[in-house]
């Protein structure tokens, strides 16, 4: 491939922003790609002046600690790594210094690990990668700490395929990542029992959505489930999928507390790696 991915990782040093760094492998097996390691040092945004030297009410000694710290596990990381990158300590909220970092520097994927979360607490406040997926137009691939990582074979592309235009930048990732991996491209729709007459229709439509983005390689399947999340689960269990992809509408706000996302549903749950990117 000319095109090198320009791809973003960020660290926290734990084991699961470790295990984004073992799926990056794969894609360097493929392809070389510019890699930016950033770890965000989070600070009260009403305490911060844009320099630790000028905020005047927070704690400098700790901040500074806690830079060096960061700085040298980098240094012991670019001892271990058998690829240079350029890693960036940055302050400020997680979601939005992620978010800045990664549009500033023109980031093309950004690759993250995730504790995941449940119950209310997934309703109401979410993981961190759920956060990112919903505020950064930038494609995000996360993976859940229990996922499996396996050599890319089979790509599952979980999409309303009737819906609004896909984007062309991300779909455009999409592709460079099947045509890195020479991998399958399977389309998946999720049917519920009341669904069975317009399965013609429904048909139909994915392969308007696959001619329209000129796709190669690719299958056509049904899964009946009462929900997508779980309908995606399951096929994956029942499949050897090696990446999951969906769009998000990257709701926020009550909007997301009353509707929720079915991305961010999976980017907690799912078993296999999962590629979100925003349709709008």
């Amino acid at each position: 491939m000319e095109k090198r991915l320009n791809i973003m990782v960020p660290m926290d040093f734990t084991a699961v922003s470790f295990k984004a760094l073992q799926f990056l492998n794969l894609l360097l097996e493929k392809n070389p790609v510019d890699l930016h390691l950033v770890h965000v040092i989070q600070v009260n945004a009403a305490e911060w002046a844009g320099t630790t030297d000028s905020s005047e009410s927070i704690d400098r000694a700790r901040l500074h600690a806690q830079e060096q710290k960061a700085n040298r596990q980098f240094d012991e990381l670019r001892k271990q790594a058998s690829i240079g990158f350029t890693s960036a300590v940055v302050y400020g909220g997680l979601t939005t210094s992620l978010t800045r970092y990664a549009e500033q520097q023109r980031i093309d994927l950004i690759i993250m690990g995730t504790e995941g979360a449940d119950g209310w607490f997934e309703r109401i406040s979410g993981s961190e990668a759920q956060h990112v997926v919903r505020h950064t137009h930038i494609p995000v691939i996360t993976i859940q700490k229990d996922a499996s990582i396996t050599p890319i074979h089979n790509i599952l592309w979980v999409a309303d395929f009737a819906a609004e235009k896909q984007p062309e930048q991300s779909v455009q990732t999409i592709k460079t990542l099947q045509q890195l991996f020479g991998a399958q491209l399977h389309l998946l729709q999720i049917i519920q029992k009341d669904d069975a007459p317009k399965l013609d229709s429904t048909l139909q439509q994915m392969q308007r959505f696959a001619t329209k983005l000129e796709l190669e390689h690719y299958e056509i399947h049904f899964k009946s489930d009462d929900k997508v999340p779980d309908g995606v689960r399951n096929f994956n269990r029942e499949t050897d999928m090696d990446l999951v992809l969906i769009g998000t509408h990257g709701r926020k706000g009550f909007s997301h507390v009353f509707y929720g996302s079915i991305a961010e549903t999976l980017v907690n749950h799912c078993i296999r790696p999962l590629l979100t990117y925003h349709l709008k």
